[in-house]
């Protein structure tokens, strides 16, 4: 709470220590009492007194806390020196205008610029997104983290970034609880394109158009009436037939109408619990969202093959450790599904896509291209 307040100098090496040691102190006692519970197991099974409390079972709680938190605090530095996982992902739809097949949408979320996220840490975000060059770049919230001049950092470092079509965000719950009502006015004025329950029309130099819907935050309803979300003045501009993208910072607002508006959603605001992995794994934000993180395809049969894709996003909250759950940017090509019959599931890098070098390759995380089909 310290850490976080304006009561003391907001310096990053010791929020970073702060937060580090508490986890570090968590770590040690799960494994002490790990290595508790293996002494007392050892000695059953031995038939020796070897269970029974004493020196011995002292050692074994040291030596699993020790160890436990090792691991740990090994994983998640390592995580912090890591370039961001980029994740490709193939998505076909039925009936996709041919004139959209191959855009490329990179998906960034909860970038947190503040106190976990140094700007050379920020600065190799920017360079990834550089080099990839998609035709949209979508921002789905919480790109600051507690303070206006955090926003000044992301205009220095990102403002000079956009897609081919052009780049479009939405706000999430850190805008708001920072900038309150003034969240949308501040984070354009510092260079975000801010869709506030309204629409765009992207459309390519060959004619094919995508509308990009942003829905607002729930959490802007706490601070003005014109704030949060509003479905219906959203998806207000939306015509039959429109290859439809919509931005929203929270994946529980996917349900219902804007599930049924959308072929495709893109969120982030659940960080996949920062500890944890991508489905069937666990994470911790399992516990507290339908959508944890990852990709999903809508249940509703009046939408059927319309996905939801939740970003584990790039930064921190509460503690700045990320075990499994690596920071990711996600990298969305649609194509159709005459396209995926007729190539198969594994293809190569578009052209135009983010080519790695041999020394990024061996830090970067690719999956497999997959094209995703309703079942």
């Amino acid at each position: 709470i310290l850490s976080f307040r304006d009561l003391l100098p907001r310096v990053r090496l010791f929020s970073q220590t702060f937060f580090l040691w508490y986890f570090a102190l968590g770590t040690f006692w799960i494994g002490a009492g790990l290595g508790g519970i293996f002494h007392l197991v050892e000695g059953m099974f031995s038939g020796s007194p070897g269970g029974i409390p004493g020196a011995s079972y002292s050692v074994r709680a040291v030596e699993g806390g020790a160890l436990l938190t090792l691991f740990f605090l090994v994983l998640a530095v390592s995580a912090r020196f890591l370039p961001p996982r980029l994740i490709r992902i193939d998505l076909a739809f039925e009936g996709l205008d041919p004139r959209l097949e191959g855009t490329t949408i990179l998906h960034l979320s909860d970038l947190h610029v503040g106190a976990w996220q140094g700007e050379g840490r920020l600065q190799t975000i920017a360079d990834v997104v550089r080099r990839i060059s998609p035709d949209i770049l979508a921002v789905t919230g919480d790109v600051i983290d507690h303070r206006e001049d955090e926003a000044q950092i992301f205009e220095r470092i990102f403002s000079s970034l956009s897609g081919k079509l052009g780049t479009v965000a939405v706000l999430g719950n850190h805008e708001y609880w920072s900038l309150e009502k003034e969240a949308c006015a501040v984070m354009r004025r510092h260079g975000l394109p801010v869709l506030k329950n309204e629409s765009l029309l992207l459309e390519k130099e060959n004619g094919g158009q995508i509308r990009v819907v942003g829905v607002d935050d729930p959490a802007g309803g706490d601070y003005a009436p014109d704030c949060g979300p509003d479905l219906e003045k959203a998806l207000a501009e939306i015509r039959p037939g429109e290859f439809v993208l919509a931005l929203v910072h929270q994946p529980t607002l996917w349900e219902g109408d804007l599930c049924r508006a959308a072929q495709l959603t893109l969120a982030g605001h659940t960080h996949g619990g920062q500890i944890g992995g991508h489905p069937p794994l666990p994470s911790l934000a399992s516990l507290f969202f339908r959508h944890p993180v990852g990709l999903f395809s809508s249940t509703d049969p009046q939408c059927p093959g319309h996905r939801l894709n939740v970003s584990a996003g790039l930064g921190y909250y509460g503690i700045p450790v990320r075990i499994g759950m690596l920071p990711e940017m996600t990298l969305v090509t649609l194509c159709s599904k005459a396209e995926v019959a007729g190539k198969g599931k594994n293809k190569k890098t578009r052209e135009g896509g983010f080519s790695p070098s041999k020394k990024e390759e061996s830090f970067l995380f690719f999956n497999n291209p997959q094209c995703f089909s309703p079942l």
